[in-house]
């Protein structure tokens, strides 16, 4: 009843865009470097098309001389490092591929620019990842006045880290990967229409419009703020001329894995580009899942909090198995070689929300160990739902 009566009492104020309007907002200055993930999509087919033509200007990956290969990042919070520390190992090995496509959500949203950028960027990487603790990432608010603001927490210190390490330098060089056909997307869950928001990174680094670095941070911001823990981002977006705002959070509520979705079509892109089938490159998948895949079984105690992380937890898996088996059926449909790694059922997840530096270099170093050892990927979907 104190939550029902104090939700009218928010110190937060909006100026939404109209339900009418929703499905027309631009950032302005900059159109075209976003869309829905579940409707074909013309500024994506466009950039599909191009992104295989500013190939061909630099490499024969479209000819079959040389593989195409794309990176999906899961979300999984501070489970983030096992990601980081598997991409640090796949260096080591020296089987890393440079990645056409890199996806990200969430945690995986925060990996993926150095994902993107390569090797050179790892020990970036293991420093973001094991090196932060919950006072780098949040704050918690004033119980006397957590019931007029949006969240339990701020993010302040997570943007700042996020200043910090996006850098107008990093900035340019993934401008520079973009003018070379390479891609990268973040996704964001947008609140009012409840879809999934897929942003186009490198677009929006090359745009040259003044506010692209702002925009690149808020976009990792919102892709990682946990919804009730950590406050939405406000974007500000303009229809007909008119400015409004759209209250984004992170993209792990719609999706914990996601790839093209429903916005490009692969056989008319094809057609537009001429391809001849015969010379069609080998494509590979690779998805990390920043958590478990397989079932992990317990005796759950009978106490609410227990309850409700366990649920939680099992939401977030159901979520990303759909997903998993989503990409699966894509690539055996397509003829696309599909690989995926998860944490195994015998090491234990960290806590999502805690950022405890011990458990995240545990986690790092279980990483970089399966990428080393033989035999980590996995080449079909998860057993305990077939």
């Amino acid at each position: 009843m104190v939550l029902l009566l104090m939700a009218g009492c928010s110190s937060v104020h909006r100026k939404p865009v109209p339900i009418d309007k929703m499905d027309s907002a631009t950032i302005p200055g900059m159109p075209g470097i976003r869309d829905w993930s579940d409707r074909p999509s013309r500024h994506f087919q466009e950039d599909l098309v191009q992104a295989v033509r500013d190939g061909w200007a630099t490499e024969a990956s479209v000819t079959g001389d040389h593989p195409v290969n794309v990176l999906v990042l899961s979300g999984g919070g501070s489970n983030g490092a096992f990601g980081a520390g598997f991409l640090n190992g796949w260096s080591e090995s020296g089987t890393r591929p440079v990645f056409k496509l890199v996806t990200g959500i969430s945690t995986g949203a925060l990996t993926a620019p150095y994902a993107f950028l390569g090797p050179d960027y790892d020990d970036e990487l293991e420093t973001v990842f094991t090196n932060v603790t919950n006072k780098d990432i949040y704050t918690i608010r004033n119980p006397l006045v957590v019931f007029k603001k949006d969240s339990l927490a701020t993010t302040k210190p997570l943007a700042r880290k996020i200043e910090e390490v996006v850098t107008a330098e990093l900035l340019a060089a993934i401008a520079e990967e973009h003018s070379k056909g390479r891609r990268l997307f973040v996704a964001t869950t947008n609140l009012d229409t409840q879809r999934l928001v897929v942003w186009n990174m490198g677009a929006i680094a090359a745009s040259g419009h003044p506010g692209s670095l702002e925009l690149f941070r808020s976009v990792l911001l919102a892709s990682s703020s946990i919804p009730v823990a950590f406050p939405p981002v406000y974007f500000e977006v303009e229809v007909d001329g008119e400015r409004y705002d759209e209250m984004h959070v992170d993209g792990g509520v719609m999706a914990e894995l996601f790839l093209w979705g429903a916005m490009v079509d692969i056989a008319e892109a094809t057609r537009q580009l001429q391809v001849d089938q015969t010379k069609r490159p080998e494509v590979s998948i690779y998805v990390i899942r920043n958590g478990q895949i397989d079932a992990s079984i317990e005796q759950v105690r009978p106490n609410l909090v227990n309850i409700a992380t366990r649920s939680m937890i099992t939401l977030l898996k159901s979520v990303a198995t759909a997903d998993l088996l989503r990409i699966w059926a894509l690539s055996e449909r397509h003829g696309i070689d599909f690989n995926y790694v998860g944490i195994p059922h015998t090491h234990s997840e960290a806590t999502v929300s805690a950022f405890n530096p011990a458990e995240m270099r545990r986690l790092f170093d279980l990483g970089r160990e399966l990428a080393l050892a033989p035999g980590s990927w996995r080449s079909d979907p998860p057993p305990w739902v077939q």
